[in-house]
């Protein structure tokens, strides 16, 4: 890193140049980040939940739809959803709506068709007609609510609240934000103030978790810099020298986001954390660089700035380097997932690093050197930290086996925290319990009782006809065995109109609510309900009458349970059907379901890949595997104890917190690796270990414990957020480095003390 150093100042204008060239390139692919929401950007347009979605939605018009809920009774505008009121707003509502060109369908408790008998058996009604309310509304609210497609999804079941249904034309995240958008001017006009509205549905989840989300990250920012601003001072104690390093971090995250960019790679909820991400990590290379400046400027006052720079570059840009390396490794871990956002994250957060390192030892000593007339900087060593430095040494010579046994019990007992650790993902716990949206859940938890559904996109093998009485059957077996389950509560599906209106015709006699009798007869039901009404019966059933939707409502599940559930499903329905039928789960329950899934399997794959890499790059480092090993304890036992704990705890990994153990291993093992580093060049010097580690710590101790030390108040800064997931991963990791930071202080001496000591013949080589 020195030639980079070397370059630099001997060329400073060229580098200067160079470096602008290369901002204005990248900073050209700012305007092309695109922020962006939901399960489509997260888990990738390729996995196969999102192909199935993307399937049932295109046949069926079904999926993940948009939810309008209002309420009617004392204190509102209107006492029951079937009242004038209520209908003339929910009609003018579903109009505006329905025009607009990212929306493919609507149902409502104005437009949606009732089975009602008549004259001639049965007719089509809507409540609202030619665009007003109609004049036998009440009659025709008494059949509504006993209608099962309209039960607990157009209405609550005391009338009081009603819903509008909105279908997207598609779930892309552009689709998502532009009805999200729309919904939410159409909603604040003058004329519907009277009402209050809950806008839900996962769409909506997206957009508006998505908002709040970039919103709380970009207002953390100022607060971070200006933690991290405070940190620099207290190292440097120059507002110069700290500008410059916040200065050449800030030109690296440019650089990250215009790649981001160029990439046309949407800036989704992970990434969302890369602004603050790369300013807490990024300042450590700069702030170790320093220290050894500023101890070179301290040593020989005299010499130019430019000689302390190079002396610094040579002494600190190899332990800097591997730590850059090793961080990167870390985030590069992640790319071995199946989700989109991983991966992303994996390949940006470790450009990003990289950038910080290479604009730490080009543009920062240019920097310091316009800065070399600001007064020497870095306190000085005092006597009270040599003391604290010795006390550090004294107590890991003295206390080796201690620590060593604490160590032992530790990772043991934390250790089997880890087998009570799960995966989960709480999406209503990471919004945070103020937002709109988990407010407007809980509303229609209050009223509905369920908030998720599961599909089940069926098709028939090849010579089954849907209008046989087998067949229909069969589907029926399959609804009532899922309706059974405790996690269930009704299944609707085009079967449910069918006995609907042999019920109808029949002079609305209960004992009719059945199949027909023969395929003739249900032939002609589904031809009776496409005349009046083809768009209802084809969201339930396909053209050609070979596939068909079911939808049953749910209840949001913990991970483990919803895997054991949709195990019960798929193992019911097969025995009731055989291999000839194709059935695909789909529907929000199934995406939760394969997305919390994937990131527990990217969190078992991320961590042991960390590990074995990080392990390599040191053992390498350090040309020793023995001291690479060494450095791994005071980095493991961090993630160990803090996951162990969550284990014991019962709290679940959700997305940032199954990156917490990555993280930490890329992190926490800087310390070590510049403690070795310096202990090794002590060590080459004929130094005995206990010198060579009282030197060491004398060194780099007060740079390690200023950078874990920003670290964590960077990472504890992250707690400002309003999403949990986001302010949980601050604060566990947070903690971990600071155990890093406490174990490299005392244990990883301990380890090398006592490892040295049981190994006297193989001292030469530490």
């Amino acid at each position: 890193m020195h030639y980079l150093t070397e370059f630099s100042l001997q060329r400073s204008w060229l580098t200067i140049g160079i470096l602008f060239t290369i901002t204005v390139g990248l900073g050209l692919g700012l305007p092309k980040v695109n922020p962006a929401f939901g399960y489509r950007v997260l888990i990738g347009e390729k996995h196969p939940v999102i192909r199935n979605l993307d399937s049932m939605i295109a046949e069926f018009s079904g999926g993940l739809p948009i939810q309008i809920a209002w309420e009617c009774g004392p204190g509102y505008p209107c006492q029951s959803v079937f009242d004038t009121s209520s209908l003339t707003m929910a009609d003018q509502l579903s109009r505006e709506i329905e025009a607009l060109p990212s929306v493919r369908a609507i149902e409502s408790p104005s437009n949606s068709a009732l089975l009602v008998p008549s004259s001639k058996g049965f007719t089509l009604r809507r409540l609202v007609e030619n665009g007003k309310v109609a004049p036998d509304a009440v009659w025709l609210s008494k059949w509504a609510v006993q209608d099962r497609l309209w039960q607990n999804t157009l209405i609550s079941p005391d009338g009081r609240v009603g819903v509008i249904i909105i279908q997207p034309k598609d779930n892309s995240p552009e689709t998502e934000n532009a009805v999200v958008t729309e919904i939410q001017k159409v909603l604040k006009k003058e004329k519907r103030q009277p009402f209050t509205f809950h806008v839900l549905g996962q769409a909506s989840a997206n957009v508006i978790g998505g908002r709040d989300l970039a919103k709380s990250t970009s207002q953390l920012t100022p607060v971070l810099i200006l933690v991290i601003g405070l940190a620099l001072l207290a190292l440097m104690r120059s507002w110069r020298q700290a500008a410059a390093i916040l200065s050449s971090t800030g030109l690296a995250l440019l650089w990250t986001l215009g790649l981001l960019g160029w990439l046309s790679w949407p800036q989704d909820g992970m990434l969302q954390v890369l602004a603050p991400l790369i300013l807490i990590v990024g300042v450590c290379d700069a702030m170790h660089l320093l220290a050894h400046y500023a101890n070179e400027r301290r040593a020989k006052p005299g010499d130019a700035a430019s000689g302390a720079l190079l002396y610094a570059a040579r002494h600190a840009g190899p332990a800097c380097l591997i730590t850059t390396l090793t961080t990167a490794a870390a985030f590069l871990s992640f790319t071995v997932s199946d989700l989109d956002t991983f991966v992303r994250f994996g390949f940006i957060s470790s450009f990003g690093v990289v950038a910080c390192l290479a604009l730490s030892f080009t543009l920062l000593p240019v920097l310091i050197r316009c800065f070399s007339a600001d007064p020497l900087a870095v306190a000085q060593t005092t006597k009270a930290w040599q003391g604290i430095m010795n006390s550090v040494v004294a107590t890991a010579i003295a206390r080796a086996k201690p620590l060593l046994t604490a160590v032992t019990v530790l990772l043991v007992v934390f250790g089997w925290g880890w087998s009570h650790l799960r995966v989960d993902q709480n999406w209503l716990e990471a919004y945070g319990e103020g937002s709109d949206f988990v407010k407007s859940v809980s509303f229609m938890e209050k009223h509905f009782g369920l908030s998720q559904t599961l599909e089940l996109d069926v098709s028939l093998p090849s010579g089954v006809n849907f209008e046989e009485p087998a067949t229909l059957h069969k589907i029926e077996a399959i609804s009532q065995s899922l309706v059974k389950m405790p996690e269930f509560t009704q299944a609707t599906s085009a079967l449910t109109l069918i006995k609907r209106l042999n019920r109808l015709i029949h002079d609305n006699q209960p004992k009719y609510q059945r199949v027909g009798d023969s395929r003739t007869a249900n032939a002609e039901l589904l031809e009776m309900i496409e005349f009046d009404d083809p768009e209802t019966l084809s969201r339930w059933l396909s053209l050609d009458r070979s596939r068909f939707r079911i939808s049953v409502d749910a209840q949001q599940q913990p991970q483990k349970m919803l895997s054991q559930t949709l195990d019960r499903v798929g193992h019911s329905i097969a025995k009731l059907t055989g291999p000839s039928w194709r059935i695909v789960l789909s529907g929000e329950l199934a995406v939760n379901h394969d997305w919390v899934r994937d990131v527990q399997a990217t969190q078992l794959r991320s961590f042991p890949i960390a590990f074995g890499i990080v392990f390599l790059l040191v053992s390498v480092f350090l040309r020793s595997w023995r001291l690479g090993l060494a450095a791994m304890i005071p980095t493991l036992l961090p993630v160990v104890v803090v996951l162990g704990a969550m284990g014991w705890l019962g709290m679940s990994l959700d997305v940032a917190r199954s990156m917490i153990a990555a993280v930490v291993i890329g992190i926490g093992v800087d310390d070590a690796i510049h403690l070795l580093a310096h202990y090794q060049v002590r060590r080459q010097v004929g130094d005995d270990p206990h010198a060579a580690m009282s030197a060491a710590l004398q060194h780099t101790g007060r740079a390690i414990v200023t950078t874990s030390v920003a670290l964590s108040l960077g990472f504890l800064t992250l707690m400002m957020s309003a999403w949990q997931t986001v302010a949980s991963f601050g604060f566990f990791v947070a903690i971990a480095i600071m155990g890093a930071l406490v174990a490299t202080l005392f244990v990883l001496p301990a380890v090398i003390f006592a490892f040295t000591k049981s190994t006297r013949r193989r001292q030469a080589e530490y």
